[in-house]
């Protein structure tokens, strides 16, 4: 087998496996045309550089060039810090059309408060809790130790947590749980 030849199949076996949890990630911060945009720059950097590309990592490598590539999106086009995608694009679960409304109403209260955080707390949160990923993934994503993803982690949700806050009568207060441990 040639390399040209081990090249290409490395790359579509990369695009292949990943290409739409990449274009899920853009499309939940950007309008779709810009998503298709920012999926298809990823992937022409992964095709200039397929070989470095650690193999059983391919994903953490997509996804890092892939902050990079929104980052630069951002600047160039002098967007506001991020634009979600529609959260109803989640799959129905047969709920009642006055619980889909209910969690409609919720997803927006979320969305507006994670608008209002800043730029670093979003990410950890998106990457951890919507792109569903585990810890040391977001660590090695964010270029830094487990223990730090978790730390900034627990202080977004705090953070997340306060916005939601803000707008909410104290009866309907957000409070985040901590874990009980031997005293």
């Amino acid at each position: 087998m040639s390399t040209t030849s081990a090249t290409e199949t490395r790359y579509r076996a990369v695009f292949e496996r990943h290409h739409e949890q990449v274009y899920a990630y853009f499309r939940r911060r950007l309008d779709m045309e810009s998503a298709r945009d920012c999926t298809a720059e990823t992937f022409v950097v992964a095709w200039r550089k397929v070989g470095d590309i650690p193999e059983g990592s391919e994903l953490h490598w997509l996804y890092k060039v892939a902050r990079n590539v929104l980052r630069n999106a951002y600047r160039a086009k002098r967007r506001s810090p991020i634009r979600f995608g529609e959260v109803s694009d989640r799959p129905d679960r047969g709920d009642s059309p006055e619980a889909v409304v209910v969690r409609n109403e919720e997803d927006r209260e979320v969305i507006e408060a994670l608008h209002r955080l800043r730029r670093n707390d979003q990410e950890i949160l998106l990457l951890s809790v919507w792109e569903e990923l585990p810890r040391d993934d977001v660590a090695a994503i964010l270029g830094c130790s487990p223990h730090a993803a978790s730390q900034r982690l627990h202080r977004a949700s705090r953070r997340l947590a306060a916005e939601l806050n803000n707008r909410r009568p104290l009866t309907e207060r957000v409070t985040l749980r901590r874990e009980e441990g031997p005293a």
